[in-house]
């Protein structure tokens, strides 16, 4: 192979969707653009989850791939598989470098609007403490995993909504076309 084919091969890119189902369509915009270069390949949960597999690993999984591309909607905001994701890929180190956010809820850049998210996750947390608390303590584990998670989403929230907020994000209508030169141009 020529050194321009070989260059190609090996600049692989891997790109993990994460979306909320009701923003499907945006999402099926991006994939289908994203997927048409050779070497840009979309890790989706529709494609990537086999039947009967562990939908939390397949989560895990944002932290493998060269990037990620987020569509922050209000319904992704208030999803705890979506929040699960963001709070996966945050533990990262270079996080802030690697995460494309495709910002459908402009409300984000309100500080109002991202302590009524915040608060949502204080209330979330609030609610599982209260049902647990009536639970005999032997049968409460994975409920006791579940609001540790809800917790984490609950502190991580301000930093990644405050991050969201300060990037200087392209319109939706577009966001397809400048992932492809942020991704390309590394």
């Amino acid at each position: 192979p020529s050194m321009e084919e070989h260059v190609k091969e090996n600049d692989n890119k891997t790109i993990f969707l994460s979306y909320n189902w009701h923003d499907e369509e945006i999402a099926d915009k991006i994939d289908k653009h994203l997927s048409s270069f050779s070497n840009i390949t979309v890790k989706r949960d529709i494609r990537d989850i086999g039947t009967w597999k562990s939908i939390r690993e397949f989560m895990k999984s944002i932290r493998n791939q060269s990037y990620a591309v987020l569509i922050v909607s209000d319904y992704y905001l208030k999803s705890k598989n979506c929040m699960f994701e963001v709070t996966e890929i945050m533990k990262e180190q270079a996080y802030k470098d690697r995460i494309f956010p495709a910002v459908v809820e402009h409300g984000i850049y309100d500080p109002l609007i991202r302590a009524k998210y915040i608060k949502h996750w204080q209330e979330e947390c609030n609610k599982l403490e209260a049902a647990i608390k009536g639970l005999d303590l032997a049968n409460v584990t994975e409920l006791t995993a579940d609001l540790k998670y809800y917790k984490s989403i609950a502190s991580s929230m301000g930093e990644f909504l405050s991050i969201v907020a300060d990037k200087n994000n392209p319109d939706i209508q577009e966001v397809e076309i400048q992932i492809e030169k942020a991704i390309l141009k590394n």
